[in-house]
């Protein structure tokens, strides 16, 4: 453990020595995703509840189910020849894959026997572990290094989990203006300096959302949500995006009160706002600014189908004949009554869990089951 840290420590350090001070965003990239000692590119790194965080295929498989009645729906509108296809970005350990198949095959075998599921998965490392967790599926699978491999996609793409991940600006405003935040080094240890900004992108948002900060107010940008939502509107001909996150509005995000931001690091199901002293063993994660999703996906081209809470999602999706064909009766004591709970309640990830859904190019648009309970899109979120 404590070599991995001092390996992921030097390999940044050297960074820093050759580019100078990098930007957090840098620093949080190296750490999640450097190639041989970032967080993620472990073979097996620590979720589920002896791990540092719970995501919600991890609390019940029920949640790939019900996902899988809204995947169902959507093939139902798109205007298909050939494979139902399903892809998934940043599918970890292949816990929802594995769900959202096997959905398919006990309960919907017409659509099994044509399903291609494709992921995106640039790690060796977790190739091999996708490989060997959908072993009785390799028929269905597909496992690609990036979205720019797929030339043409006509059908569902999730990603669960996922933007909350994606490394972030960090800026701040004292009495002298607003900076961004870098992360410089001096004998071992790393610190934080605030540099003037100069990256175009960041200054634009800035003095389009957040001009009016007040003073010592720290937040984050999440520009790569931009780039992440054209690369989509680049392969997708026609389909659905379904993501599940946390997150909140911009009026929420930015709000007076929350001015630390909203990242934090997470190990052991404990959260830490030190993300200098164990880089690499800690997952570092921010909330999703729903506002800028939205914004992205109407840039693109795409019709924005509803923004939910979890648990309202989940709830429209034939939830009480889902859960009984799936689990049948259940026991009121039993552990999968307990991840049920965890997926739809407000203390869990019912409320703090919010589901988006566009699509691109379908002419037979009908309003969708997991948006049937509420729909939160409204001129407060644009």
């Amino acid at each position: 453990m404590f070599n991995k840290i001092n390996k992921l420590k030097e390999y940044i350090s050297k960074e820093i020595k050759i580019r100078g001070p990098i930007s957090f965003r840098d620093y949080m990239e190296l750490c999640l995703y450097q190639d041989d000692f970032g967080y993620y590119s472990q073979r097996n790194f620590p979720v589920g509840k002896d791990g540092d965080f719970v995501t919600s295929p991890h609390a019940s498989r029920l949640f790939g189910c019900l996902l899988s009645v809204q995947v169902k729906e959507c093939f139902e509108n798109i205007a298909y020849q050939g494979d139902l296809n399903i892809c998934e970005i940043g599918a970890g350990s292949g816990i929802l894959s594995k769900d959202i198949l096997e959905y398919f095959k006990n309960f919907e075998p017409s659509i099994f026997n044509q399903l291609k599921y494709v992921i995106i998965e640039p790690i060796q490392r977790r190739k091999e572990v996708l490989r060997e967790n959908l072993s009785e599926y390799l028929d269905h699978i597909v496992i690609l290094n990036a979205l720019k491999e797929i030339d043409e996609f006509k059908g569902v793409i999730i990603a669960n989990e996922l933007l909350d991940a994606f490394p972030v600006h960090v800026i701040e405003r004292n009495s002298k203006g607003i900076f961004e935040i870098f992360v410089d080094e001096k004998e071992g240890k790393f610190f934080e300096i605030r540099k003037e900004i100069t990256n175009k992108r960041l200054l634009d948002y800035i003095r389009r959302n957040l001009s009016d900060i007040p003073e010592d107010y720290r937040t984050e940008v999440n520009l790569a949500i931009f780039d992440w939502t054209r690369d989509l509107s680049a392969i997708l001909k026609e389909g659905y995006v379904i993501i599940i996150d946390y997150g909140f509005s911009k009026e929420e995000y930015y709000a007076p009160y929350r001015n630390r931001g909203t990242i934090l690091g997470y190990s052991r199901h404990q959260t830490t706002e030190d993300f200098y002293k164990m880089p690499g063993l800690i997952d570092m994660t921010a909330h999703v600014n729903f506002s800028d999703v939205i914004e992205a996906f109407e840039s693109e081209g795409f019709f924005c189908e509803g923004l939910t809470p979890q648990w309202a999602f989940l709830g429209g999706l034939d939830f009480e004949r889902t859960v009984k064909k799936v689990l049948g009766e259940i026991n009121p004591f039993s552990p999968e009554l307990a991840g049920i709970k965890a997926l739809i309640f407000p203390q869990g990830m019912g409320e703090t869990h919010k589901v988006f859904m566009a699509s691109k190019n379908i002419k037979k648009r009908i309003p969708l089951k997991g948006f049937s309970i509420k729909n939160m899109l409204n001129n407060q979120l644009r």
